[in-house]
């Protein structure tokens, strides 16, 4: 895979977005943006142009799934890949990420090496 692909981390947490980006890193995943929440995603998206995005379904701004409905309702951007991250327990969030549009669905804490395979295996 090539690694210079884009990914795209969104999450209300700081801390989750610099582990998960420690963790592209190590895996040759180099070009990667952080968001703090959906509207500052939205403003990175339009110049970055990500290949892939990881979203937390809650966030203080707006949810995680309404930016996933807004981006693969785009005819320009609905190409993206997105993976849903939720700490919500229960298989809801993996549920309503997937009629929403996403390609898959990790609930918090999600196991890194199944998360790095996905991410590669969408990546192509």
């Amino acid at each position: 895979m090539n690694s210079d692909k884009k990914i795209l981390i969104v999450d209300d947490d700081r801390n989750v977005r610099k582990s998960t980006r420690r963790l592209l890193f190590i895996n040759g995943l180099m070009n990667v943006a952080e968001a703090g929440g959906v509207t500052e995603a939205e403003n990175i998206i339009k110049d970055f142009c990500p290949d892939l995005i990881l979203v937390d379904i809650g966030m203080p701004d707006r949810k995680g799934y309404e930016l996933c409905m807004d981006i693969k309702d785009d005819p320009d951007k609905k190409k993206i890949k997105i993976i849903g991250i939720s700490g919500y327990a229960g298989g809801i969030g993996e549920a309503f990420m997937q009629a929403c549009g996403a390609d898959c669905f990790f609930e918090k804490p999600f196991d890194s090496d199944q998360l790095v395979r996905k991410i590669f295996e969408l990546l192509g």
